[in-house]
């Protein structure tokens, strides 16, 4: 087993995660990255590892946190794509998604609530 394909492939199917998950190609993550296409490929297929640079510039214009990219913590990476998503809404559709947000999280503390309250028999 070689530690640095390994450790490759995992940093480069972290990247691809991100992107899938903002729904992006990897023609627009690249430019917005401002690394070409083909080298994106290759990172997230493992065969090429990333610069801290290159980690600098995918962290910080898509606003994750490199310990997820280079460690897989999920700490703070849930809260990163939520604010990412939400960042790339225009005012309106932004304030009717927090508006959703709100609601379900009133919600689920309605249902813990409920859970939680003793019954009297």
């Amino acid at each position: 087993m070689n530690i640095d394909k390994d450790f490759n492939l995992m940093v480069g199917l972290r990247i691809r995660e991100v992107r899938e998950v903002l729904r992006m190609t990897r023609e627009q993550f690249s430019e917005r990255c401002d690394i070409s296409d083909s080298f994106l490929a290759a990172v997230e297929n493992g065969q090429k590892s990333i610069t801290s640079k290159t980690l600098f510039k995918i962290c910080s214009n898509t606003n994750i946190s490199a310990d997820y990219i280079i460690f897989g913590k999920q700490y703070g990476y849930q809260m990163d794509m939520i604010m990412e998503m939400l960042g790339e809404l225009d005012a309106p559709l932004r304030d009717s998604a927090v508006r959703i947000l709100s609601e379900y999280i009133k919600s689920v503390d309605y249902i813990k609530t409920k859970q939680q309250t003793p019954k009297l028999n």
